[in-house]
């Protein structure tokens, strides 16, 4: 939820400040140095926080990008890549910090270091985040109180002075310039300037901290010495050597090497030979520095510019972790499960920087759609409650006044139009798909309540126009299936824009009786169906078909996907009558392909779902465990530690959550542990659901506890801990039972609050 500070907050006392006009020509090269804004002040005395008379010394705090904050040379926080990237426009996040430990009696000086981040982006990228309407130098805003006496120490004001330091470039994308030689100074009068425009609001999802230091193991190449740090991070590296006066280091970052050893440092979207790259110049002294205004996503690093190898402490890798907490702990008895929980984990952690981005390394946008088809496994794997809400915001910040949504968010004004992979609903009904979740998962109706006007402006939109044959339209569809590396599907994106549509009209439905308004669209979800069903369901074949041939017969030529038959399933778009046959047909395909899935993100994310529900259990695990292309076991076969973006061995990213999807049908049909009534208030419990697994602990984090579900089918034991406020039906099979109680004559039985044992009765 967003929290707008009243009117009488410090920081509505302090003014925008930025680096003098006269110091915001380009440098040689045409880059421009990291701006350091300073102010000295005095305390009569030294703070005491236990001092019912003094209190806490707080300072309120938001630096446009990106904020490096010390007092008396001491950095401030652990927190990084603050504050919250969004549309300043709207909304500004600022951080607040107890400085109370730092300050002395006497003359005291606050320094601020500026980034560029994503408010003044100057590469040039796919995205033009470099014509962002907002862009303008770095600026700040601050104040700095004694809490409990409210007494205002000082404000960002014309008062501070502004110099430059040794970080010469700054960008997210680029990487950063570090010049040891140069020293803040230089001191001029700062400029007050205006704002963005966007409300101050305090920041409250988790931040991100440094994490454990990683020791890269190095080895020479024709380039320079590459470090493989044996995973894959968003993060930096920490540099602490000695450095000649003038001496250069270049150390570039990927996620990749070639066949000769090689590092593969190279985007396509970013229009600069420069990518993830620091740049070093020496003093004549050993040179400490690590970066504060960019990231990047790695396994790999190359030094070039360093005779020797590098010691062992002299460059290490700092993971920069969203401090979200862990929601399950999985654990099975077929490793490969086990390891794509662990790889998913990894690349959700490395895709989480204050918005879900794709790829730490290539992108660091907020696709929508990759959260709509992953969210479930994502907030199965994570607490993303905070994050998700503000994340939300972001989307809803990006609708134009047509009611139009971006396929990004935070968007710089891309995103809406062909050839921007827009319009796309399978992306912007994340709107009514969050809302939703966020209601289901965390009994949050809030959001659905602040974003109400938004969702229906952007539903009336997608309705305002449907085709002539009724039908939504998008630019992407089923991305990324299997043989197609260039994006969308050969069949009619029709089909998925229509499906996803629907069900966001559902969603609409469904949350506007939870909150009591007038349901619009439950008639419109009703006329969508019956028009997807008479354009794409072939009765004769018993599937959903797309073909642009109608002269063509054949269900394997391109015009049929398992995702053509999965999205009418999974959302209850197929009439009653031609469902067992529609669902008869994609189990032919499956099996007729030997267990291998053929699709992209969207039916990824349906498949072993749809398959077990309906009582194909077993061919859903074939499926997950498959080795061979295109399976997860693939990746694994060619040293996957994280998902892959594409099934095939040349995915541009190996650091991709959105098709690790199987993650979700892992924590929930293997563990046999569904959630079935919003908030947690009921659930159901159906040990060996899936053919192939014996024994399974799944501890799930819930909104109402922590829920244990342990059982082995060898010793047909079910171990069960329910929180408060939950009911678990379980399927142990006829005629079981415990000391408190007996199943009925279907093996059900309900479990409330507590731990109990259970006896599961043989197949």
């Amino acid at each position: 939820m967003e929290h707008t500070e009243p009117a009488s907050d410090p920081l509505h006392l302090a003014r925008w400040i930025s680096r003098p006009s006269s110091r915001k020509g380009r440098l040689a090269g045409g880059n421009l140095a990291a701006p350091v804004f300073r102010r000295v002040f005095t305390l009569e005395a030294a703070p005491e926080p236990d001092c019912a008379a003094g209190g806490s010394i707080v300072l309120r705090i938001a630096g446009l990008g990106v904020h490096a904050i010390r007092v008396n040379g001491v950095p401030v926080g652990l927190g990084a890549l603050a504050p919250a990237v969004s549309d300043p426009r709207r909304v500004i996040y600022y951080s607040r910090h107890d400085v109370t430990s730092l300050l002395r009696p006497g003359r005291n000086t606050l320094e601020v270091t500026l980034g560029r981040g994503f408010f003044d982006m100057v590469t040039p990228n796919a995205w033009r985040w470099e014509k962002a309407p907002w862009r303008a130098d770095p600026r700040l805003i601050c104040a700095l109180t004694r809490e409990e006496t409210e007494d205002i120490l000082l404000v960002s004001d014309q008062s501070w002075i502004c110099g430059e330091g040794p970080i010469r470039f700054d960008s997210m994308y680029e990487g950063e310039t570090y010049d040891d030689r140069c020293t803040p100074g230089d001191w001029s009068p700062v400029a007050v300037v205006q704002g963005p425009g966007g409300r101050l609001v305090e920041r409250r999802h988790e931040p991100i901290l440094p994490g454990t230091p990683i020791r890269p193991s190095w080895r020479g190449s024709a380039a320079g010495w590459i470090g493989d740090l044996g995973q894959m991070i968003a993060g930096v590296a920490r540099y602490d050597l000695p450095l000649a006066e003038g001496r250069q280091l270049r150390v570039r970052f990927g996620e990749k090497i070639d066949g000769e050893g090689n590092l593969i440092c190279a985007n396509e979207h970013v229009h600069t030979p420069r990518f993830q790259t620091d740049l070093l110049i020496g003093a004549g002294r050993r040179l400490c520095w690590q970066p504060e205004f960019s990231y990047k996503g790695f396994r790999y690093l190359c030094v070039e510019g360093l005779e020797r190898c590098p010691d062992p402490d002299e460059i290490t890798a700092v993971p920069l972790v969203q401090q979200v907490r862990p929601a399950v702990d999985f654990h099975c008895d077929v490793p490969i499960l086990n390891r794509l929980v662990t790889m998913m984990s990894a690349t959700v952690l490395n895709n989480l920087h204050h918005i879900p981005t794709d790829t730490p390394t290539f992108e660091k946008n907020g696709w929508t759609g990759d959260v709509l088809v992953a969210m479930d496994s994502m907030s199965g794997l994570f607490d993303l409650r905070e994050l998700f809400t503000k994340w939300l915001d972001d989307v809803a910040a990006t609708q134009l006044p047509s009611g139009q949504l971006s396929v990004i968010a935070p968007t710089p004004g891309w995103g809406y139009l062909p050839g921007e992979c827009a319009p796309a609903p399978e992306w912007t009904c994340i709107l009514p798909g969050m809302l939703m979740h966020l209601a289901d998962v965390y009994g949050d109706l809030e959001p659905a309540r602040r974003h109400w006007d938004c969702l229906g402006r952007y539903l009336r939109w997608e309705l305002s126009r449907l085709d002539d044959d009724g039908l939504a339209c998008s630019e992407l569809g089923d991305y990324l299936s299997p043989g197609y590396i260039d994006g969308p599907p050969p069949e009619d994106t029709r089909l998925s824009a229509s499906c996803f549509l629907y069900r966001g009209l559902r969603q609409a439905a469904e949350l506007a009786g939870r909150l009591h308004r007038p349901d619009e669209f439950s008639d419109a979800a009703r006329t969508l169906a019956e028009r997807i069903n008479h354009a794409f369901l072939d009765p004769m074949r018993c599937c959903y078909a797309t073909s642009r041939d109608p002269a063509s017969s054949s269900a394997r030529d391109g015009e049929y996907r398992q995702t053509s038959n999965l999205m009418p399933l999974a959302f209850g778009i197929v009439p009653q009558a031609s469902r067992r046959a529609v669902l008869d047909s994609l189990v032919d395909d499956v099996r007729g392909r030997d267990h291998h899935l053929n699709t992209g993100h969207i039916g990824t994310s349906l498949l072993l779902n749809v398959l077990t529900d309906a009582g194909f259990g077993a061919d859903a695990f074939l499926v997950a465990t498959q080795r061979s292309c295109p399976s997860w076991g693939y990746w694994i076969d060619q040293g996957a530690i994280t998902m892959w973006e594409r099934w095939d061995a040349g995915a541009r990213s190996r650091d991709h959550f959105f098709q690790g999807t199987v993650v979700d049908w892992i924590l929930t049909r293997v563990a046999g542990v569904q959630r079935v009534a919003p908030d947690w208030a009921e659930v159901r419990i159906r040990p060996g659901l899936v053919d192939g697994v014996s024994q399974c602990r799944s501890t799930r984090l819930t909104s109402r506890g922590t829920l244990t579900v342990e059982w082995d089918l060898g010793t047909r034991k079910l171990h069960l801990v329910v929180p408060e406020g939950m009911v678990c039906r379980v399927d142990l099979g006829a005629g079981s039972g415990n000391a408190s109680g007996e199943a009925g004559e279907t093996g059900t039985v309900e479990v409330g609050p507590g731990e109990s044992v259970w006896e599961l009765l043989p197949a």
